[in-house]
């Protein structure tokens, strides 16, 4: 193979790591959101009905961001570097985000006898499942506006001042958005009567809510990052945008309709259509504009190695995380026939 297929296989390879991560962590991240809006009468329901969804999966979930890391610093490690320096600030948000949010989901569920500590952990669950996805939000969107500068053979750190300015503030509030529409989606696939109606509600609520930031935000990256834009929008990450606004229009259709089998597939393909237009309309950089991919990535022989145990490791992993879901998300008889009645 030459140089250049070995850097795109490596570089599929992360953007099917961050495709599972948005899909699968995204759902756990808005579970943590509407965690914090649960409101009337049903609102200890629908927190109890959250904990289940998430409770089974939420760890495995985040192997997909482990994974992510891995194949930056071994197959593109001058981007680990220009990331980690750059966004230091709010990838430090993330870290914090990840672990205070896991450590308390897991603390509520054991501190039944102590109610007051169980309400202070909930709020410390859900306010880091608001954070973390706004936090990589700002990410996206410092690197699609040029904000990362290298500096001599380094790189200098993005100033606060940049990571608050309109545009990646609104890619912030979309990534948080999506994390909310996916919770809401998957959530009226694992409940029944009202319960369900609750969470179609809020799923309308926000695919409206991210339709509109969609378009603001379209505004804004027109004139911060033109290149991207016209990229998304007229050139190769146009049939990526169509397909996101196809797949959107859809899910809410099938929402409105009470079509139940039909949401939760066009809910992920919306997603996947986002995320894999942002990619492809990026492409060729890892930083935007200083930084390819190929000039990112390792030597060929070490992302020879890198895709070999990248195979390996699918074989292993694959089956295991399908046979995880498979038991804990509707595999055995009680769960598939529960699955049946709701649909």
């Amino acid at each position: 193979m030459t140089d250049q297929t070995l850097v795109l296989l490596a570089a599929l390879s992360l953007l099917v790591g961050l495709s599972a991560y948005a899909v699968l962590a995204g759902a756990d991240f808005g579970g943590g959101v509407w965690d914090l809006f649960a409101r009337g009468p049903r609102r200890a329901d629908q927190r109890a009905a959250i904990e289940r969804a998430i409770g089974p999966v939420w760890e495995v979930n985040h192997v997909w961001i482990i994974f992510v890391i891995v194949v930056l610093f071994t197959a593109f490690p001058k981007a680990f570097a220009a990331l980690c320096i750059g966004l230091f600030a709010p990838l430090t948000f993330v870290l914090l985000g990840i672990v205070l949010r896991g450590s308390a989901f897991a603390f509520r569920a054991h501190s039944e006898d102590q109610p007051q500590l169980q309400r202070w952990l909930g709020v410390a669950f859900s306010i880091s499942s608001l954070v973390t996805p706004f936090a990589l939000g700002l990410c996206a969107g410092a690197v699609a506006s040029g904000a990362l500068e290298p500096v001599g053979d380094g790189w200098a750190t993005v100033p606060v001042a940049e990571l608050l300015r309109p545009f990646p503030l609104v890619t912030g509030l979309l990534a948080v958005l999506i994390c909310s529409y996916l919770a809401a989606v998957f959530l009226t696939r694992e409940t029944d009567g009202d319960l369900r109606d609750d969470f179609r509600r809020r799923a309308l609520v926000a695919g409206c809510a991210l339709a509109v930031v969609a378009a603001v935000g379209l505004v804004l990256e027109a004139d911060v990052a033109p290149e991207h834009a016209d990229a998304l929008l007229t050139g190769r990450g146009l049939p990526f945008a169509l397909a996101a606004a196809a797949f959107g229009a859809g899910g809410l259709a099938a929402l409105a309709a009470r079509a139940y089998r039909w949401v939760r597939p066009l809910g992920v393909a919306f997603v996947l259509a986002i995320l894999w237009g942002w990619a492809v309309a990026q492409w060729p950089y890892a930083v935007t504009p200083h930084l390819t991919f190929a000039d990112a990535a390792s030597s060929p022989s070490m992302l020879r190695v890198y895709l070999v145990c990248l195979a390996i490791g699918g074989v292993i992993l694959v089956p295991a995380l399908w046979l995880l879901f498979r038991l804990f998300k509707g595999g055995h008889p009680e769960a598939g026939r529960r699955a049946e009645d709701r649909a």
